[in-house]
């Protein structure tokens, strides 16, 4: 499928599940309906250029290559099934997966190591963090791939990614809850810090929905 074909779909795609108008997107990028038109109406006359779908994840609050993704089955898309979802979801490290985090989305798509089909439907922004470290021991161990999803709530008891600010990076804790004071709790007996208080230095990103084991 030729990656007119693929912006064009996703573009389609998330303009019906937010349920904008041409005129509302047109708006947003500052442009003329008409222009909107021509490369995302019922019978488009161009192509989604790299620089108009730059701008136009920038507008939508998506991270940066969002529209170059195949999705999956439909009319455009007849050849391949990705999974049985239609997504892929990056892998991604601390570091990155802390700029997932910001809420308008500084994530770049070649920051990610690799692509992996979602095992189930998931959010918009759900992303997969790569462990690090050994403070989720026994459950979770260094460079398992857990999905995260921004979209769902997080609730004591709920594993969760949290992002500090001062270094910018995410990390898999359990979220803990004791009066009205909430914590991210280390399951590994062994790690020296198994508490932290949840204060303004931390953010959680999202719940985690599930575990990928590699074969």
């Amino acid at each position: 499928m030729k990656i007119s074909d693929t912006r064009l779909q996703n573009f389609r795609r998330v303009i019906a599940d937010r349920k904008l108008r041409l005129t509302d997107l047109a708006d947003m990028l500052g442009k003329a309906p008409a222009q909107v038109s021509a490369f995302g109406g019922k019978n488009p006359t161009k192509g989604i250029g790299d620089q108009i779908a730059r701008e136009i994840e920038k507008a939508l609050d998506l991270y940066s290559g969002y529209l170059d993704m195949p999705y999956g089955l439909n009319e455009f898309n007849n050849a391949t099934m990705l999974s049985h979802t239609g997504r892929k979801l990056p892998v991604i490290g601390s570091i990155a997966a802390g700029a997932w985090c910001e809420s308008k989305g500084s994530f770049d798509s070649i920051e990610a190591e690799e692509w992996i089909d979602a095992p189930g439907p998931v959010g918009p922004r759900a992303f997969i963090l790569r462990v690090e470290g050994i403070s989720m021991e026994p459950k979770f161990i260094e460079g398992d791939k857990i999905v995260i999803d921004p979209s769902l709530d997080a609730l004591p008891g709920h594993f969760v990614a949290a992002k500090r600010s001062s270094d910018q990076a995410a990390t898999l804790k359990q979220l803990k809850q004791e009066g009205n004071e909430q914590y991210l709790f280390a399951i590994n007996p062994d790690w020296p810090e198994r508490i932290i208080r949840m204060s303004e230095e931390w953010t959680i990103c999202g719940r985690a929905r599930w575990k990928i084991s590699d074969l």
